[in-house]
């Protein structure tokens, strides 16, 4: 004998059972009558047995089927009992971040999910901020951490979480003089970074030229500062992660060093989802540091 134990069939075999009509049964289950006909027909001949009884006022059932129906009833309250046991199943969310952000908080936010024994499973894409605010807008990505992008779309939230600064550094032994105008090579994390975006703005409304590398160990980039004319830009929480040295930090007059941290997702998401469990969780431990 095999009976199908799927959990929505379960609740169904039960419905049928103690409700003995099929034509209310269809109201409420949204199924045929016809079709809950073929259900019952199943069901008895899952077990061998009539489960029903058909009389001029309708169906009447058996005592088969009271037997059956106090084991469907057993075996719903022993599913539940186990799901609760168990736990929500996890959740895979495909969270994204900037190239600084994953640096900062990538760390701190497993830390932070372990810790709060949370059921969500985080998979982390690194791009561009611009790149992770398009993703998000076409679903290709559930949310996303990054800086303010420049680029807003009506379907989805900007969540403000945390104001950034950034520095402008080359070694201290090779100060450079922007005055003079003197071609620079700008090193970066990220060409789409709002911090990147920042200086190349700045050094094209200064009218100094430049060529842009993109660097992708922050460790490593102290040591291209040692070239001749060089400079950096970092997140200066990143600075302090590194424990940098041998520095020289710019104060570039016009330069906006604050950048916006958000969190990205779409609109009308319900209250419990996954992904406003991260922001929270992400929330709880930016002020914690």
């Amino acid at each position: 004998m095999t009976i199908d134990m799927n959990r929505e069939e379960i609740a169904l075999k039960i419905e049928l059972l103690e409700r003995q009509n099929l034509s209310k049964s269809a109201e409420i289950t949204n199924y045929t009558q016809s079709a809950l006909t073929s259900k019952v027909k199943k069901m008895e001949a899952e077990i061998g047995q009539e489960v029903f009884k058909r009389t001029t006022q309708g169906l009447k059932i058996t005592d088969v089927g009271m037997q059956y129906l106090h084991f469907l009833k057993l075996v719903a309250q022993e599913y539940e009992a186990f799901l609760q046991a168990v736990g929500p199943a996890q959740t895979t969310i495909h969270f994204g971040t900037s190239h600084t952000t994953i640096k900062i908080y990538g760390a701190p936010i497993m830390n932070a999910l372990q810790t709060n024994n949370s059921q969500i499973d985080v998979d982390f894409t690194v791009e561009s901020s611009t790149s992770l605010n398009q993703k998000v807008h076409n679903t290709e990505m559930d949310c996303a951490l990054t800086s303010n992008p420049i680029t807003h779309y009506p379907d989805l939230n900007y969540d403000l979480i945390a104001t950034e600064t950034f520095e402008v550094i080359s070694n201290n032994k090779q100060l450079i003089d922007f005055q003079r105008r003197t071609p620079v090579t700008l090193l970066v994390l990220s060409k789409g970074c709002m911090y990147s975006r920042a200086m190349v703005e700045w050094l094209k409304n200064e009218n100094i030229p430049f060529t842009i590398k993109e660097i992708k160990s922050v460790s490593s980039i102290l040591d291209f500062l040692q070239i001749d004319n060089t400079i950096a830009v970092l997140n200066t929480k990143l600075i302090h992660l590194y424990n940098y040295s041998n520095i020289h930090f710019y104060d570039l007059k016009g330069l906006n060093k604050v950048i916006e941290t958000v969190f990205i997702y779409k609109k009308n998401n319900q209250q419990n989802s996954p992904i406003l469990q991260l922001k929270k969780i992400i929330e709880s431990l930016l002020e914690a540091s």
